[in-house]
């Protein structure tokens, strides 16, 4: 964070400007904060003031004066007269960069802007504004130059007419930070703007010599004590006035205080007490005997900003790059303000499921963190990979874990074990850490040091993000991009090159970063260098680069020869920010360029088709200021793309011909980076963290859903993944009316029906077909689809049937659970009203962190179907058996006057009891009786069923063997039963004919009604848990 305000009235209300991510609030004292511009404007925030006579009154400015590499521009000035609540825009919106707003507590409609202006070059909206009218109008009352503006801006608070204001000579080039110049200065108004002395070389001040950014203050204690703080080659430190700036006294040249002096250099006076200043550093500083001596202070790493409470000096809020921090004794206790508000440069996505987002954050390194917390068989929701069950509550943080690399890089996990992550940071540092031990290993392609040196003293030039990109052919090959492209084949144990230079190399963006006063060289600005990479997914050792400097290259035979081929007619000095091989055509890809650090913010997007002979521009659609950082391409529809921007993300279903917004509920902000996974768009912004659009689904089909207004559509589902051993693919529709009788029918390949559900099911049919005949218990039975107007979801559980079971049944150790359905291709039917049928086939992928073939699968659900069938075999013969026991014990009471019947039906009874008893445990009458009494035939099948279904994996062995004991059992057993039915059952019939009573009919349908006792399945007591 970058600025911060207060009001005495409020004491634990403070408004915070964010790097990009708009304003933030908290009114607990920085426990909880909010966003409350996400609905108004966006972007860096460089100034908040707040009206000390109505705290409801705030004024922001954009754009951020610590002007680092990756500095956002902001849009103006914006004013509330509800406490954040709703935003009115006031203009000024080509300042960019807003250093201070002061407003005059004795006429609030008095308002001043400090304006520093355009960054990356000369414009004239800078300087000091002033509206006298609340901001209706503004008139610029002290303009320098085109190339300097206003660093710091401080008004007297005992006189509000008089104010100083610091001038800066200031700005950047991709490849050049200068900080300094005859425009750096110190200006003086007593009448309230109308008139300005020049004060930059008042006795005691240097005399001579060039300026840079300076910071300056006003004691309330004493108005007329001034400090301030210069940047100079010789003199550079803190001055102290004790006479309202006529003369200065040299009171400090701490190195401490003058470090990246062009990042810091603001000085904040302590209220009460005349001898006590702060100096934001990148330690805090403070100053208790005038400024004097300086030691470490109140604050946060890398220090911006200071509210100090003017009646109350130990009620203290510091911006600082991680945040805020808040102290109300003065620093002996703090609250620190925790945000998502971290600048990613880049989002790189793992191939955990589910997938983690990870990214290196300015200021804090890098991290990496679940998508989503799901319960065992997937996430819910819908159209991509996995399904079912309620999706966990988010946590923000706590899931969140350190990682390989930096600050600045980019991070890489290795395809087939995502545990081992690789990162980078400046200086061309490279590392990899495995997550599993929590040991590291330093890798740099190139390790010597080039901290401090022009860029022209490196033979390898490494950026302040370079890219680190795993090949997606061969996980141990990994690309680097130098000014050259380093590849290694070894996990990055050896690198070597395998490119020529393949950016300009061009002196005159090769020299020293920083200065005239102070140089900055950490890389960020090292210019020359290959910026993105990638290799083609659908063809090995095709590899596209960009270089920040313009040109495109790409290899076709794996980084032997290379070709220039970088549009014609580009404006010079493009930053290729990033470049997307196709994941559909080999000889397409996309590019992503941006000119905004040449003052240009334009967006460039560019698609080929020929490998690059030829480009077409395509941004039409997108707004002419939102420059371009990324482009990607959706992952199941050709010709689908994203593009992210400045200020959002857009998207384009025609191959980038036309574009719309995709912003929704995300707030104006810098995306830096995109990447797609599953049916999920991941993006990284540069000051709200992490973002995630999931399931693109009815997105991605949007432009037919819009042509079929009037008739029900199927959205074509996405490949769905066999996690954790179950498929649970999510299918998405849409109907034009309410109450549409909507049916959904599943196949298998050979078009085998598996089962269907419908919107009017009272009791939906299982999941897919099986034996029938009883009541499973493996899973819920299906959710009717839903018939609403508008869009709908329907998750279907790929599971087979379970097997047949019966009342009052105990099992130990088993339940009869069917398989889930192997990996394979199957397809689902709609039929919604009057409507035709609408048919897609999808496919189910295996669980890519399992170790099981699609075959070892394939063989594991056959085996076990094979498995439950047999146990839903001795289940209906306990079922026919107890029919037709229960058959005879009714036609016996009714048979008395035949002598013979009742002998023979006892010993019919009895003889099926006995094969009853040899199939199924009959002694069984509560859940621990199976201890007590050995389990029969159907209770073994059940177990081996359990058993041949647990994991991922081809039956073992002892399977079949198992298998090939019990079946001749049962076999043995069923045919003693067709024995008995057959030797007794015709001359049972025959008597009950004679008598003129109903014949006894075989039913392996269970009789009688749901009030009777369910089974009972008793969990194996090695684990307490079912199988």
């Amino acid at each position: 964070m970058v600025a911060v305000a207060g009001s005495t009235q409020r004491p634990d209300e403070y408004y915070m400007g964010t790097t990009g991510g708009g304003v933030w609030k908290t009114i607990d004292g920085g426990k909880t904060a909010l966003p409350v511009t996400d609905k108004y404007f966006g972007g860096t925030i460089g100034a908040i003031a707040v009206q000390t006579t109505n705290p409801d009154v705030v004024w922001v400015g954009g754009g951020e004066t610590p002007i680092r590499g990756n500095v956002s521009h902001g849009d103006g000035v914006w004013k509330s007269l509800d406490a954040g609540k709703t935003w009115t825009y006031m203009g000024l919106k080509e300042t960019q960069y807003i250093s201070r707003v002061r407003i005059d507590p004795t006429n609030p409609d008095i308002v001043f802007v400090g304006a520093l202006g355009h960054v990356f070059g000369p414009n004239k909206e800078r300087g000091v504004y002033r509206t006298t009218d609340g901001g209706k109008t503004w008139k610029n009352i002290l303009f320098r130059n085109d190339s300097t503006g206003v660093a710091d801006m401080i008004m007297d608070p005992s006189n509000s007419k008089i104010m100083y204001v610091t001038f800066w000579q200031a700005g950047r080039k991709p490849w050049l930070l200068v900080s300094g110049g005859a425009g750096s200065g110190i200006f003086k108004t007593t009448d309230g703007g109308d008139t300005w002395q020049e004060i930059t070389r008042a006795k005691g001040l240097p005399q001579a010599g060039m300026l840079g950014a300076i910071g300056i203050t006003v004691s309330p204690a004493k108005p007329s004590r001034l400090w301030a703080i210069l940047e100079h080659e010789a003199n550079g430190g803190v001055y102290r006035s004790d006479d309202a700036g006529a003369s200065w006294t040299f009171m400090s040249g701490d190195r401490n205080l003058r470090q990246r002096s062009w990042y810091y250099s603001k000085l904040y006076a302590d209220p009460k007490d005349t001898n006590v200043v702060y100096a934001p550093q990148v330690s805090p500083m403070v100053s208790k005997d005038g400024g004097k001596t300086f030691a470490s202070g109140f604050g946060g790493g890398d220090n911006h900003d200071i509210y100090i409470d003017p009646t109350d000096p130990k009620r203290i809020a510091v911006a600082h790059d991680n945040g805020l921090i808040i102290t109300k004794d003065g620093g002996t206790t703090r609250q620190a303000v925790a945000v998502a508000t971290g600048q990613y440069y880049h989002v790189h996505l793992t191939s955990h499921y589910p997938f983690h987002v990870c990214g290196a954050k300015q200021d804090a390194g890098s991290s990496c963190g679940p998508v989503r917390e799901t319960p065992a068989f997937g996430r819910g929701g819908g159209g991509g990979f996995g399904g079912g069950g309620p999706v966990a509550p988010p946590s923000p943080f706590s899931t969140f874990y350190s990682v390989a690399g930096g600050e600045s890089g980019y991070i890489s996990s290795k395809p087939d074990d995502p545990d081992m992550m690789f990162g980078a940071n400046y200086g061309g540092s490279m590392d990899v850490l495995n997550r599993r031990t929590g040991k590291s290993l330093s890798l740099d392609p190139w390790p010597l040091d080039p901290m401090g040196h022009d860029a022209k003293d490196s033979k390898y030039r490494f950026q302040w993000t370079y890219p680190i990109v795993h090949s997606p052919h061969d996980p141990n090959t990994i690309y680097v991009g130098s000014n050259v492209v380093f590849r290694s084949t070894n996990g990055g144990t050896t690198w070597t090159p395998i490119s020529r230079d393949l950016t300009r190399n061009d002196p005159a963006t090769l020299g020293s970063s920083g200065g005239p006063i102070t140089k900055d060289q950490t890389s960020v600005e090292y210019y020359g260098t290959v910026f993105t990479i990638a290799e083609s997914k659908l063809t090995k050792g095709l590899i596209w680069t960009g270089s920040d400097d313009g040109l495109l290259h790409v290899s076709r035979d794996n980084g032997v020869t290379w070709k220039n081929v970088t549009p014609k007619g580009l404006p010079e000095w493009m930053r290729w920010s990033i470049i997307e091989a196709s994941p559909h055509a080999a000889g397409t890809a996309w590019v992503a360029g941006n000119r905004y650090q040449m003052d240009d913010f334009a967006p460039y997007l560019y698609r080929t088709t020929d490998y690059g002979v030829t480009w077409t521009k395509i941004t039409n659609g997108i707004a002419s200021e939102h420059f371009t950082r990324a482009i990607r391409e959706d992952l199941h529809r050709a010709g689908m793309v994203y593009a992210a921007t400045e200020r959002g993300v857009y998207v384009s279903h025609d191959a980038g011909a036309n574009w719309k917004s995709l912003q929704k509920n995300l707030p104006p902000v810098p995306v830096s980076d995109m990447m797609l996974r599953d049916d999920d768009l991941a993006i990284s912004t540069h000051g709200r963290a992490f973002w995630v659009m999931e399931n693109l689904t009815p997105l991605r089909w949007e432009p037919e859903t819009e042509k079929a207004a009037s008739a029900p559509y199927l959205y074509k589902p996405v490949p769905v993944l066999r996690l954790n051993g179950q498929a649970a693919p999510t299918f998405v529709y849409r109907l034009p009316s309410d109450s549409m009788p909507v049916t959904f029918q599943f196949y298998d390949k050979a078009g085998k029906l598996l089962a269907t559900v419908a919107s009017t099911d009272t009791n939906p049919t299982p999941a897919a077909g099986g034996p029938g005949g009883g009541r499973g218990f493996g899973a819920a039975a299906p959710a009717r689809p839903s018939n609403r107007k508008g869009v709908n979801r329907y998750t279907w559980t790929m599971r087979h049937a379970d097997a047949t079971t019966f009342r009052g049944m105990i099992l130990w150790g088993g339940r009869g659970t069917g398989p889930s359905m192997a990996p394979g291709t199957y397809s689902v039917k709609m039929t919604a009203g009057s409507a035709a049928p609408v048919q897609y086939t999808f496919d189910v992928k295996p669980d890519p962190r399992s170790a099981a073939t699609e075959a070892d699968l394939v063989e594991q659900t056959r085996m076990a179907l094979q498995v439950r069938d047999r146990m839903s075999d001795a289940n209906k013969g306990v079922i026919e058996i107890r029919n037709l026991k229960t058959d005879v014990t009714d036609r016996t009471a009714k048979m008395t006057a035949n002598a013979a019947f009742a002998p023979l039906a006892k010993k019919f009874a009895d003889s099926l009891s006995a094969v009853e008893d040899s199939v199924y445990q009959t002694k069984n009458q509560s859940g621990q009786d199976p201890l007590n009494f050995p389990i029969r035939l159907n209770n073994q099948f059940s177990s081996l069923l359990s058993f041949v279904s647990s994991g991922e994996r081809r039956p073992p062995k002892q399977a079949y063997d198992v298998l090939a004991v019990l079946n001749p059992k049962l076999d043995l057993q069923m045919a003693r039963m067709e024995r008995i039915i057959a030797a007794d059952l015709p001359k049972i019939n025959a008597m009950l004919k004679a008598a003129g009573l109903p014949e006894i009919t075989r039913n392996k349908i269970e009789k009688g009604g749901p009030g009777a006792a369910q089974p009972v399945f008793v969990p194996d007591a090695t684990t307490g848990f079912d199988r």
